[in-house]
C-alpha cells in the first residue's frame, strides 16, 4: 500500500506514511525490523518517520526502553483507533479499485487453525481455485486469538475459527458449521462396547489425550469435566488431531478430537465413538465489520456456506 499524501492543517503537516509506520509498528508487536519488511523499506527509514511525526505532534507516540519500542504512550493510545480507521478506508478504496480493474485476480489471505485448514477447507479451496485460478490464496495457520487479531488488524481478509472471533467488536461473524468432539480408542478397547457416550463419568478413570489449551474447543472439555466434578487424568496434549490419534493408537490413552478430524482410512486400528458430553461448538467466519473485502473474498465465504448446505 503506497501512501505519500501529506495532510496539511493549520498546526500540523502529517504524511500518511508516518501514520502507516505507527500502524504497522503496532500490529507487528513494536518490532521495527518486521514492520520494515512489511513496508519494503529500512528500519532506519521507519525511525525517521516516527521521529518526524513525534516532532509534529510535539509528543512521543511510543514508549521506549533504550532503543526498543515497547508500547504506546497515552497520546499514542488515543491516536491509534483514528489511524486504524484511516487505513481501513484506504484498504476499502484499494479493494474497490482492484475489483473494478480485474475482479478475478489478486490475493486473498485466510487466517485459520490447523484443524480447519487440514480437515474442513480443502473442499472449499479446491472449489474456489476452480472458479478463481488467478487469485493467490494464502492460508495463515495460527491459534484462535492470533486469528482474531489478524483479521481485526487487517493482516488477514477472512478468519475462520471456533474460539476468539466473537470477542472482537470490530469483526462481523457468520456462522459456518456446528460440530462436536468425539472419543477415539484403539480397536478392542473396553469403551467400544458403547455405540455412543452420553455420560461424561464414563471417562473419569481413563487417561485422556486431547488438544492444547485454547485450541479446538479444549476450554469446553475442561469446563464439562469441572462441572461434573471430575479431575481428568490428561496424559498428553497436542495441537493436531493426527498427533492425538497417533498416541491413542499406541494405547497411551483415550482421545478427544473434533469429529471432522477423524480419518478412519488413515487409522484403521482406531474406533470413533460419538458423544455430545463436551457440548456443541460453532465455527465462525469473520471479516472486519467496517470495511469491504474483494468480491472473490465474498465468493470464498459463499462457497464455505454451501459446504454444509
Amino acid at each position: 500500500m503506497a501512501v505519500n499524501i501529506v495532510i496539511n492543517q493549520r498546526h500540523l503537516q502529517i504524511q500518511l506514511k508516518q501514520l502507516e509506520t505507527v500502524w504497522q509498528t503496532v500490529i507487528n508487536n513494536y518490532n521495527l525490523s518486521q514492520a520494515a519488511k512489511v513496508l519494503h523499506t529500512s528500519q532506519s527509514s521507519l525511525s525517521k518517520h516516527i521521529s518526524a511525526l513525534e516532532s509534529q505532534l510535539r509528543a512521543e507516540v511510543f514508549v521506549r526502553q533504550g532503543k526498543r519500542l515497547t508500547g504506546l504512550t497515552q497520546i499514542g493510545e488515543e491516536l491509534l483507533p483514528h489511524i486504524e480507521r484511516i487505513f481501513v478506508e484506504i484498504r476499502t478504496i484499494e479493494n474497490i479499485t482492484l475489483d473494478f480493474q480485474n475482479p478475478a485476480k489478486g490475493e486473498l489471505s485466510i487466517a485459520t487453525t490447523h484443524t480447519q485448514a487440514r480437515y474442513v477447507l480443502p473442499w472449499v479451496v479446491k472449489k474456489f481455485k476452480e472458479r478463481y485460478p488467478n487469485v493467490h490464496l494464502i492460508l495463515n495457520q495460527a491459534d484462535p486469538k492470533s486469528i482474531a487479531d489478524m483479521v481485526a488488524q487487517g493482516q488477514a481478509d477472512v478468519g475462520i475459527a471456533t474460539e476468539s472471533l466473537l470477542t472482537k467488536d470490530n469483526l462481523h461473524c457468520i456462522r459456518y458449521y456446528d460440530w462436536y468432539h468425539h472419543i477415539i480408542v484403539p480397536m478392542g478397547h473396553e469403551l467400544t462396547k458403547f455405540e455412543r457416550i452420553d455420560d461424561i463419568h464414563v471417562l473419569k478413570d481413563y487417561p485422556i489425550i486431547t488438544y492444547h489449551g485454547g485450541f479446538t474447543g479444549r476450554g469446553a472439555i475442561d469446563k464439562m469435566f469441572h462441572q461434573a466434578g471430575i479431575e481428568p487424568n490428561i496424559v498428553l496434549t497436542a495441537l493436531d488431531a493426527d498427533v492425538i490419534s497417533t498416541y491413542v493408537g499406541l494405547e497411551m490413552g483415550v482421545g478427544t478430537i473434533a469429529e471432522m478430524a477423524f480419518e478412519g482410512e488413515h487409522y484403521r486400528n482406531l474406533t470413533k465413538i460419538p458423544t455430545t458430553v463436551f457440548g456443541k461448538h460453532i465455527t465462525w467466519i469473520a471479516t472486519r465489520a467496517d470495511s469491504d473485502i474483494r468480491h472473490f473474498g465474498k465468493a470464498f465465504i459463499d462457497i464455505c456456506q454451501q459446504q454444509f448446505g
